[in-house]
């Protein structure tokens, strides 16, 4: 069995553009994925033909050797190499697990958990109600677990502008100066969120790199009423110190990680502890194969992992077949919100279903969902969305 061609789709997600592929061996064994990367489809497109003619006549079998090689003869790294080594990868885990008619997670080890526990979004909106209105609704789904992004900096956000204008403006960096009442102003939507969630709901808000350290460790201080499951990326994610200096003066939990290109840029977070919760991408790290990895040293030093997935349905199924096989796993992002829910639907068959905020581990084949080439041929990326607006 050699890998005859790879092949790609660019289709219209919604909030960004999805790229789905598919491995093809010369015995007629496939293997499919998913990735994105906002603002870069054709980039990862283009990545994904040339990665393609070097793998031709290859062993699909070889997912580690594959994988090596994808990244070392690359000379360069960087997460648009990632990303689309990322694609590879998880087509290939699902191509061999097809093959012997087997579910990825028993490829990866066996379940270590029965069901996999899944936290959904909720847009920060315009008032504290408008954002506790919202909590309700994720909770009344079955939801235990609830994500939003910081008032006043993120509102009603689209990939490509801010629909309203924000208190804090957008291409504001993280060195400028911030108005002495936003902190007060964000603990007031939180403690809406948090009365309209009750005690039991994991409630975390995502900052992506918008603060410096000093900033950081004032909002920590002034969310910490609300018992936050953690705060993710709260400055730029490049500095691992700057992560370090807030994970060791506040007490909720850093998490980070999302930005990871592979296991080797992971290990300076990870074993400096600069994070409390790390948050690989199986969609930009290198795919489950290096995310595996991360997961593994993470466990080393006593860190929990909560995959980054704002993603679709494949994506989404490659990364809780891993979370089921981690000792260390905590929870898993998912775009499962009204908005995105039908491009799952649209684009494959045998989605990955969510019940009452879980995911429950079964033993459908290969990662489990099946694409609808039919669809995937119809839908045209919208590269509008590849334009930039936001931080």
């Amino acid at each position: 069995m050699k890998i005859d061609r790879i092949r790609s789709w660019p289709v219209d997600f919604g909030l960004y553009n999805a790229v789905y592929v598919r491995v093809e061996t010369d015995d007629g064994a496939v293997g499919e994925a998913e990735v994105a990367m906002r603002r870069r489809t054709r980039s990862v497109v283009a990545l994904l033909e040339e990665l393609g003619d070097e793998l031709r006549g290859q062993d699909p079998t070889r997912i580690e050797q594959l994988s090596e090689r994808m990244y070392r003869d690359a000379f360069l790294g960087g997460t648009l190499l990632t990303i689309g080594i990322s694609a590879i990868d998880m087509a290939l885990w699902d191509l061999n697990a097809r093959a012997l008619g087997v579910p990825v997670h028993r490829l990866l080890g066996g379940a270590f958990r029965d069901e996999v526990r899944v936290y959904t979004h909720a847009r920060a909106g315009e008032s504290p109600e408008a954002l506790a209105e919202t909590v309700r609704a994720r909770v009344a789904a079955g939801f235990t677990a609830v994500k939003t992004t910081l008032p006043g900096f993120y509102e009603k956000v689209t990939s490509v502008r801010h629909e309203n204008a924000q208190l804090v403006p957008p291409r504001q960096t993280e060195t400028e100066l911030l108005p002495p009442w936003i902190f007060g102003y964000i603990a007031e939507y939180f403690a809406a969120a948090r009365e309209a969630a009750g005690p039991d709901v994991h409630l975390m808000v995502d900052c992506h790199g918008r603060l410096n350290v000093p900033s950081a460790i004032r909002l920590a201080e002034a969310l910490a009423p609300y018992d936050l499951t953690f705060i993710e990326e709260p400055v730029p994610y490049e500095r691992p110190d700057w992560l370090r200096e807030v994970s060791s003066r506040v007490s909720t939990p850093i998490a980070a990680g999302e930005r990871w290109g592979n296991h080797l840029a992971s290990a300076p977070f990870i074993e400096q502890h600069t994070v409390g919760v790390a948050q690989p991408d199986v969609g930009i790290c290198g795919g489950l194969t290096a995310a595996k990895k991360i997961a593994t040293l993470a466990e080393a030093h006593g860190i929990s992992v909560a995959f980054h997935n704002p993603f679709g349905p494949l994506q989404s199924a490659a990364t809780w077949q891993l979370s089921a096989t981690l000792p260390n796993f905590l929870l898993s992002e998912s775009m499962l919100t009204p908005e995105q829910a039908p491009y799952w639907e649209r684009y494959v068959e045998n989605a990955p279903q969510v019940v009452d905020g879980f995911w429950r581990v079964d033993e459908s084949p290969g990662l489990g969902p099946r694409l609808r080439i039919d669809e995937l041929e119809r839908s045209e990326p919208r590269f509008v969305l590849d334009l930039g607006g936001t931080r």
